[in-house]
């Protein structure tokens, strides 16, 4: 990601409206961009890619999970113990 956007990927998949970033090199999800989601415009992004970012620092992170596995966007999934 530091090498800037021609290192990076885009794939668009289904509906081809939101937009998936993976990196060239290693193949990872970076991040990913949707503006016609049941939310409106996201961004999703993958934690695992930031560097020097403190549990401090990620505990004041707002996360809303949603459950899109079944399509029911306005509510998260019955578990989240694993993400």
């Amino acid at each position: 990601m530091l090498e800037g956007r021609e290192s990076l990927t885009k794939y668009l998949f289904n509906t081809r409206r939101n937009e998936h970033y993976f990196c060239k090199d290693c193949g990872v999800r970076c991040f990913g961009h949707g503006t016609q989601t049941p939310m409106g415009e996201m961004y999703g992004i993958n934690l695992g890619c930031l560097e020097d970012v403190t549990e401090e620092e990620l505990a004041r992170l707002r996360i809303v999970y949603v459950d899109g596995r079944t399509d029911n966007w306005s509510h998260a999934p019955a578990h989240i113990e694993h993400m």
